[in-house]
């Protein structure tokens, strides 16, 4: 019996992530950088796809608002009469707040301009290139460094034409109530855009399916504060879904979402959903493990880990995908047993712990913690239900019904509630998720439409029927 091989993990951090100008297995399977999470939130999503849309943020780079707005931080000054002196924004800064306010006027507007801008901290240092207030406008924009992450140009090249054209009619108009309050604070500058355009990829048929959603999102009759947090949700959950997708035939994941409700005992359908986001990862990293195989620094994989390296054992091969595949399940399995792996040089940040971090701050991916040990699975808070409807249901069009509406959920997003028993059980069941009571689907799809219809996007008939979108009275 042949002895195990010994995988270096730092090879393998190679090869799934960026080095060196080689673009990692990783973002070649997802179209994006998956990296920490931890600080990753939807304001970033929002103005990366911002500057991606229309061509990058101007010059300024958001320092001036990020001086307006971080008062009292230790180590800068940012007072009222060093900004009316400052060289590069003082005349601006004096246009914003002329000297009849009165000091007490001025710091008055500056606190709520960081309340409404910046209440997730968002806006760091000037200079530091992590501007990423609410911007609700083209000259709010800031450069930020989650841009290199690369979402918001995956989201933009999702959307057609159509799309994208909406989007920048939003954040080059002025006439909502956040733009027209901070109206002072908009600088007009020559756009500049920092990130570097990867080379196009063919987009899955999962891509086109959302990237038609969110344009039928932006097509709603919504205020421009609604409808930017509906894109925001919408593109979230979107992601998610893309990570748990990408091993799929057409990218399409196969997800059973509940209703988001924490509960302290399990609950129906919870191992049936914790199976179908099981399923999803296991076919990512299937497919990431197929990428890697040809990766130009595969061969790295080959060659017996150094006497000091961190490693993995893993079944003796020829075969670079086999010992790809491998060398990812044991370093996943090593990687919770590690201590301090994420300051080692070797860290990987799998796809899935993105989604996951991500997706509980979105509100689509439950438990909170994995402190109960159920699992994660895929929930959609009311407020995603309702988006959901926006995404599917076009502005002007008559109500869809339910059960149809569920439909094309599952066959465009993958996501299943359980509206269509019969159907829903033969699209988890050839994912792998066998076994799914159709009587508790029932009362899955109830509880969601429960919640469409608390949102105001759907309504039950007298024949006992329902049907969401359209003008509802």
């Amino acid at each position: 019996m042949s002895e195990p091989r010994r995988v270096d993990l730092g090879a393998l951090q190679r090869v799934l992530m960026e080095h060196e100008g080689h673009v990692g297995a990783f973002e070649r399977v997802l179209g994006f950088r998956p990296a920490t999470a931890s600080a990753y939130k939807g304001v970033h999503l929002m103005n990366d796809l911002a500057q991606c849309a229309l061509g990058g943020a101007p010059e300024h780079g958001g320092d001036l608002l990020a001086r307006v707005v971080r008062t009292d931080i230790e180590g800068e000054d940012n007072t009222e009469g060093v900004m009316r002196a400052d060289p590069r924004f003082g005349v601006a800064f004096g246009r914003a707040f002329p000297t009849e306010l009165g000091r007490d006027r001025v710091e008055a507007i500056r606190a709520a301009a960081r309340t409404v801008l910046t209440f997730d901290g968002g806006v760091y240092q000037p200079g530091t290139a992590m501007c990423s207030p609410l911007a609700s406008h083209r000259d709010l924009l800031g450069f930020e460094q989650f841009r290199r992450f690369g979402v918001g140009r995956l989201l933009a090249d999702v959307l057609p034409a159509e799309g994208l054209e909406r989007l920048r009619a939003h954040m080059l108009s002025d006439g909502d109530p956040v733009t027209r309050a901070f109206r002072p604070l908009l600088l007009a500058a020559p756009l500049v855009d920092k990130q570097r355009r990867a080379a196009p990829v063919e987009r899955s048929a999962f891509d086109r399916s959302l990237g038609a959603a969110l344009t039928t999102l932006m097509g709603q009759r919504l205020s421009k504060p609604a409808m930017l947090r509906t894109v925001a949700l919408g593109g979230s959950l979107g992601l998610v879904l893309k990570i748990l997708g990408a091993g799929r035939e057409g990218g399409r994941p196969a997800l059973l979402a509940l209703a988001n409700e924490e509960e302290r005992t399990p609950k129906p359908l919870r191992e049936e959903a914790v199976a179908s986001f099981r399923r999803g990862i296991d076919s990512l990293d299937r497919r990431v493990a197929e990428a890697a195989s040809s990766h130009p620094l595969a061969g790295d994989l080959m060659r017996k880990a150094g006497a000091r390296a961190a490693f993995v054992e893993v079944p003796h091969s020829r075969d670079v995908t086999e010992i790809a595949s491998s060398a990812i399940a044991a370093a996943r399995a090593a990687g919770s047993a590690r201590k301090g792996g994420d300051d080692a040089e070797d860290k990987i940040y799998w796809p899935d712990d993105f989604a996951v971090r991500f997706g509980r701050k979105v509100g689509c991916v439950l438990p909170q913690s994995d402190r109960a040990g159920w699992g994660r699975y895929l929930a959609l808070t009311p407020e995603l239900v309702e988006v959901l409807v926006l995404m599917h249901v076009a502005r002007g069009e008559r109500p869809m019904p339910w059960s149809a509406f569920c439909g094309m959920v599952r066959e465009g997003l993958g996501v299943v509630v359980g509206a269509n028993a019969t159907e829903d059980i033969a699209f988890l069941a050839r994912a792998g998720v066998e076994n799914v009571s159709d009587e508790s689907l029932s009362d899955n799809a109830e509880q969601m439409l429960a919640r469409a219809a608390e949102r105001g996007v759907a309504r039950r008939l007298p024949d006992g029927e329902a049907e969401v979108g359209g003008e509802l009275s």
